[in-house]
């Protein structure tokens, strides 16, 4: 039995596209059937989870997500005192850190630039789409990255067939990245919905990597949906009709927030 077969339950792994000489890290996203993930919700079972992949727990480098651009650079071992700063995405190049955000149907990307060797993850969401050009403006004035260098992946995430929003977000991502992020759904305009656009993630985020210059060969998308499939955690499928509240540090929220993570094995 392979690495993958022994862990197919409760994690998936995702390859980067284009040619890389050295030795590229490993992309992973934890499955539903791993539990809730999120730093300070139950750090038993996550440090559990990364010690079945042989991940020691001071490996890993988490953050206090806010559904932001910021970006958190940690150069060399700098990440072992880091602490969980504010934030929503990672770089390093220390081959032995493993940055991790949590997602449920926000998009994790992963990022591997073979120039420099710099790697991360990011946690980028409606608010904070964009986080992907701010990733990439700080691995230039970091280790002086070009984005021609970076390989890309876009990972599970709400998708627009599931995804619908008002006419002021659709407006804003229209206007901000691209139009084809947006579709109006005719048969929910007729039905009254106050949501009848329907958003595209993926489309925002490649719209961000054409802009940067990001070669096409060297994008991938996984076209997984959290929403529509059971097998990943998804704040809307499995929040419907709970009520909301926001969930503060440490508690428990009512949805499976999955670890997405990159490292070296």
């Amino acid at each position: 039995m392979t690495f993958a077969e022994k862990n197919a339950r409760t994690v998936s792994f995702f390859p980067f596209r284009g040619k890389h000489g050295a030795e590229v890290p490993v992309c992973a996203l934890s499955l539903a059937a791993a539990g809730a993930l999120r730093p300070g919700e139950d750090d038993g079972r996550r440090k559990d989870f990364f010690s079945s992949l042989g991940i020691s727990d001071g490996r890993v480098v988490s953050l206090s997500q806010i559904h932001s651009q910021k970006v958190c650079v940690f150069p060399g071992p700098d990440f072992l005192s880091a602490g969980r700063p504010p934030g929503d995405g990672i770089l390093t190049d220390c081959v032995s850190a493993v940055p991790c955000v949590t997602v449920a149907d926000c998009m994790p990307v992963w990022l591997f630039d073979s120039g420099t060797g710099c790697f991360g993850v990011l946690h980028s969401g409606w608010k904070g789409t964009g986080i992907l050009a701010s990733a990439v403006r700080a691995a230039e004035a970091r280790w002086g990255s070009k984005a021609s260098d970076f390989s890309v992946i876009f990972g599970p995430h709400i998708r627009n067939c599931c995804y619908t929003v008002d006419r002021e977000r659709a407006q804003y991502f229209s206007r901000t990245f691209s139009a084809s992020c947006v579709t109006l759904d005719e048969t929910l305009l007729r039905a009254g919905s106050p949501w009848p656009y329907r958003l595209s993630l993926a489309e925002a985020n490649l719209s961000i990597c054409r802009s940067l210059g990001i070669p096409a060969e060297q994008i991938s998308d996984t076209g997984i949906c959290t929403c529509c499939s059971s097998l990943y955690g998804s704040s809307r499928r499995e929040s419907a009709g709970k009520p909301s509240s926001p969930a503060a540090s440490g508690s428990r929220t009512p949805f499976t927030s999955m670890a997405a993570f990159i490292y070296y094995s």
